[in-house]
């Protein structure tokens, strides 16, 4: 459920006529609150989460957002009583459900918050990394599980799809830098770990776990699409699937560890494989929430007006002022009496 709020400056008057019209013909759209305050008219809508997109679209294109006025998108938990809105109504009823989602706003603000190259990113990549190492030489699963949860790697891989679909070069530089810097510190990680374990605690020979590490068979392309389409649903709102299970299933960060252990064991053909196992589960899944997100119909965010309109422009004010100053002028002129 989401609540939507839209601010329209009350001049000029047509703006906010054409935001009612949109609503409630267009949109079909019968509950609304409407406040009007001396300079800005406020509506309040509540609404599926799926139905959002369009809501936006059609106010997009009279204006409302790009050109004046302010859309605000809040998350609702609940309401009191229950506002049940999970069906489609008027003109959404016939539209296909595969297409349904978020709006792309909210889409981009979580993918953005993931993506970005931070210091805590590169921390947890670190400690990702070396759990991941741990897990890999003690030939122990319930590490490397640990491992995938605390690994941010999704974000980045995201974000480079996202910012493809988008055609965004601020995100798709941010999402490179990410994961190309991530990456590399991973491996680096895992060859520092593997340098420890090998001349200190002299370790034996590659385990089990580093050893299937290797270049990729059917099943790991079959599990990467798996998780890939997964993914895309999940970050698109439409299924709420877990996100720790996904990267679990897709199993990012031991390959990349083993990148390192291996070239430490001066094992090379290991370290080739982990290296295309590591490159084509980051492949597929790109390939695979790139058509998710096709199919979802995201779209590139069409750019907005440096200043807002909306929230009691100053010239406006401006004018009133001029104008109220104009009329007591005249009225203290007419008021006169004649001597």
């Amino acid at each position: 459920m989401r609540l939507i709020q839209i601010t329209i400056p009350n001049i000029p008057e047509e703006n906010v006529e054409r935001v009612l019209k949109v609503l409630q013909e267009d949109l079909q759209i019968k509950h609304m609150i409407m406040l009007k305050s001396d300079f800005n008219t406020l509506i309040t809508i509540r609404h599926r989460k799926t139905f959002v997109p369009e809501i936006i679209d059609k106010l997009n294109e009279i204006g409302v957002g790009r050109s004046y006025g302010i859309i605000d998108i809040l998350s609702l938990e609940t309401t009191i009583p229950r506002f049940d809105m999970t069906e489609p109504t008027g003109k959404m009823k016939g539209k296909m459900k595969l297409a349904e989602r978020v709006s792309v706003e909210e889409i981009e603000k979580d993918i953005l918050e993931n993506s970005e190259p931070t210091f805590n990113y590169f921390l947890f990549i670190i400690l990702s990394a070396i759990i991941a190492g741990v897990g890999l030489l003690t030939n122990s699963a319930i590490i490397l599980i640990a491992s995938m949860i605390l690994s941010p790697l999704m974000g980045p891989i995201l974000g480079l799809s996202f910012s493809i679909i988008t055609k965004n070069k601020w995100v798709l530089r941010k999402s490179l830098i990410s994961q190309i810097v991530g990456l590399l510190m991973a491996i680096s990680a895992g060859l520092l770990l593997g340098l420890f374990s090998r001349f200190v605690i002299q370790l034996p020979k590659p385990t089990t776990e580093m050893q299937i590490r290797t270049f990729p068979n059917l099943f790991d392309i079959i599990i990467a699409i798996c998780g890939g389409i997964a993914v895309g649903f999940t970050v698109t709102g439409q299924i709420k699937s877990s996100i720790v299970g996904i990267a679990i299933a897709l199993s990012l960060m031991p390959p990349a560890s083993n990148v390192g252990l291996a070239l430490v064991y001066r094992d090379f053909g290991l370290t080739l494989g982990s290296l295309i196992l590591l490159i084509s589960n980051i492949l597929i899944i790109n390939l695979c929430t790139l058509l998710i997100f096709k199919l979802k119909k995201i779209k590139r965010i069409r750019a907005v007006l440096p200043f807002w309109k909306g929230a009691a422009p100053e010239k406006i004010i401006k004018e009133e002022v001029v104008e109220e100053e104009k009329v007591s002028f005249l009225k203290r002129i007419f008021s006169r009496k004649p001597k």
